[in-house]
């Protein structure tokens, strides 16, 4: 009899252990662990900070999201791009929210009328823009955490992989915080944040959808 209980009450604390074990596991998805540099033609100075992800797994955040990218300042140096480059690693379930806050320096000796960035893959010439329903993209198809420009007034999504801030003026040698936010799946290694300032004109304040296209595609 004492060895009939001994085995019952083992089998039920080794079954309870597993619950235990099992509720206590973390959620698992993709999380960026490291930055992996700035490049392009565009790049005067980067200074990065940190990124942190507490909250794996987090996709589709209303408001702020608890994981983020902190760049102290990126200067620009000319009127052309700078990729960023992040790596991930993929722990197989769903994707996680990161919010991206960066300064960000005019130093190309002429003012902005216009910014853009685009999420893809590789750098230089070898960049190539995600594909539309990939997973990577901006906060897509919801959009409701943060996302701010300024100075520029309207910032547009053209698609969950594109952001076109414009109309305003980011005049030479200020500096400005940029903030959006990126979801990240879980079937990549890496991803690039490319962005560039644009110097093209646009007519005036009424300017459309359609015209925004057209300028920044």
């Amino acid at each position: 009899m004492t060895s009939r209980l001994t085995k019952t009450s083992a089998a039920a604390l080794l079954f309870a252990a597993a619950i235990m074990c099992a509720s206590a596991a973390p959620a698992l998805a993709s999380v960026i662990t490291a930055f992996g540099g700035a490049s392009g033609p565009g790049l005067g100075s980067m200074s990065f900070n940190n990124l942190g992800t507490p909250a794996v797994g987090n996709d589709n955040v209303v408001g702020a999201s608890p994981n983020w990218i902190s760049i102290n300042q990126k200067a620009f140096g000319a009127v052309d791009y700078i990729d960023m480059v992040f790596t991930v690693e993929d722990f197989g379930v769903p994707s996680t929210e990161y919010i991206l806050t960066e300064g960000v320096a005019n130093g190309t000796g002429t003012d902005w009328i216009g910014y853009q960035v685009v999420l893809g893959f590789g750098t230089g010439a070898g960049f190539t823009q995600s594909s539309l329903g990939d997973g990577l993209g901006f906060d897509n198809p919801e959009f409701d955490s943060p996302l701010d420009f300024s100075p520029f007034d309207m910032q547009l999504p053209l698609n969950e992989d594109v952001h076109n801030a414009v109309l305003d003026v980011f005049v030479d040698g200020a500096f400005h915080v940029f903030t959006f936010t990126i979801d990240v799946p879980n079937t990549i290694s890496e991803f690039t944040i490319r962005q560039a300032p644009r110097t093209n004109p646009v007519a005036d304040e009424s300017v459309t959808w359609s015209e925004v296209k057209t300028l920044y595609r």
